[in-house]
């Protein structure tokens, strides 16, 4: 969940009254370097017409040279931008920000909503495949509102990627422009509609794809709470080298422990080398394997193999 701005100030705005500001933000959006150069430049922003130009620029500039890992200095940019209703530059802010962290659905929420407002939507839909989802469903919905015709083919669209379920027949603002299709019309559409949302489901792919270990590591047990039953086939290699540690230290296989982690230290090594995010990831999970080995009574049976890390 990205900060907003009064709590910005609420909890970080004493930390730094006495610090001077640097005007070189990290790589990390978190890190006193980052968020002294966010209080300078934000304070600016509300002080003056002249200072708020000015702080802008900087901001603007740091957005396309520094940003930080998550794009959370252009996500700023954007919010600004936005909120002064210059939507067009929220919209150019909002992309880079999502250049960063394309799987963020609060930048993309933003940039839908920019993309509206200053009339980028052809724009939107002709940038990539999920462009055009976004910017078909702002059509889609605004047609209705404006109980204007929908195309067949938008709904098509929108019910193909899931974003068009049972309940919009039902109810909300899509229900009533959803009975006025023809028969023809709902017989190609209905077989496309997928049953009511499980909200508990999306919830669950909500977490995970907020999880930073959720880019290596298989964290739905975590999120499910099904803590033991990690031995399900998972996409995660490093997950998968690890259940075999884990089935080791049950049995007290040594031969399949040793097997198990060197394949989950030859994954951790790759991991290191894809950039600097995977790798603090990595190191983090390297460290947990090895304290599990050293210290956890379920290891016991492996601990000769802790040194082997």
């Amino acid at each position: 969940m990205k900060l907003r701005f009064g709590l910005f100030f609420l909890f970080f705005g004493s930390l730094f009254f006495c610090a001077q500001p640097s005007k070189n933000p990290t790589n990390d959006p978190y890190s006193l370097e980052t968020l002294s150069f966010l209080e300078e430049v934000l304070l600016d922003v509300w002080e003056s017409t002249e200072s708020r130009e000015t702080a802008l620029s900087r901001l603007r500039y740091v957005c396309r040279t520094r940003d930080t890992d998550d794009g959370f200095i252009c996500y700023t940019w954007g919010l600004i931008e936005f909120n002064r209703e210059n939507y067009s530059e929220s919209y150019t802010a909002f992309q880079k920000a999502l250049q960063k962290n394309p799987n963020d659905s609060l930048y993309k929420n933003m940039l839908r909503l920019s993309a509206e407002r200053s009339n980028n939507l052809p724009d939107l839909k002709k940038s990539s495949k999920e462009g055009e989802v976004m910017a078909t469903f702002s059509i889609v919905m605004d047609a209705c509102r404006e109980k204007e015709p929908l195309e067949l083919s938008s709904l098509i669209l929108l019910a193909d990627v899931g974003l068009l379920t049972k309940d919009h027949w039902k109810k909300g603002v899509l229900s009533s422009c959803l009975s006025t299709l023809t028969a023809a019309e709902r017989s190609v559409l209905e077989p496309k509609i997928l049953s009511p949302i499980v909200y508990k489901d999306r919830l669950l792919k909500d977490q995970m794809r907020a999880d930073p270990f959720s880019k290596i590591w298989d964290t739905s047990y975590f999120h499910k709470r099904e803590f033991g039953k990690e031995r399900e086939p998972t996409k995660s290699s490093i997950t998968e080298a690890w259940q075999k540690v884990k089935i080791a230290a049950e049995t007290g296989n040594e031969s399949l422990g040793r097997e198990g982690l060197l394949s989950f230290s030859r994954e951790i090594a790759l991991a290191k080398k894809k950039g600097k995010a995977d790798a603090s990831l990595a190191i983090a999970l390297e460290i947990s394997a090895k304290l599990l080995l050293e210290q956890d009574p379920g290891y016991s049976r492996l601990r000769n193999l802790a040194k082997e890390l």
